[in-house]
């Protein structure tokens, strides 16, 4: 959920037109889902998702579905663990990308 923030907390500071954010946790988008949630952190992403001008779709996806996905994701979490700023470039085959199975809301 602390990555669902940070992710809402950059795009809060940029000019998209629309970003899919894909997760593989059900824990995250369950309190994301009641509008209401009790956790402190799911009403703070709901407060920075309902201020933003860009259209943000969260997307659930199945997690360790493909070795590829989560070797990417876990480097990119390890590097964050580390590191102020990340440098992203994805360069994923078109196989690798599937259709969102969930989208809130």
């Amino acid at each position: 959920m602390a990555a669902l923030r940070e992710a809402m907390c950059w795009l809060s500071q940029e000019s998209l037109a629309k970003c899919i954010i894909h997760t593989d946790s059900q824990s995250s988008l369950k309190p994301l889902a009641a509008l209401q949630p009790n956790s402190t952190i799911a009403r703070e992403i709901l407060n920075i998702w309902s201020s933003l001008t860009t259209k943000v779709v969260i997307s659930w996806v199945k997690g360790h579905s493909r070795p590829l996905e989560n070797e990417v994701a876990d480097q990119f979490a390890r590097q964050g663990a580390h590191a102020s700023t990340l440098n992203i470039n994805i360069d994923l085959l078109k196989h690798c990308l599937k259709k969102p199975q969930k989208v809130f809301p």
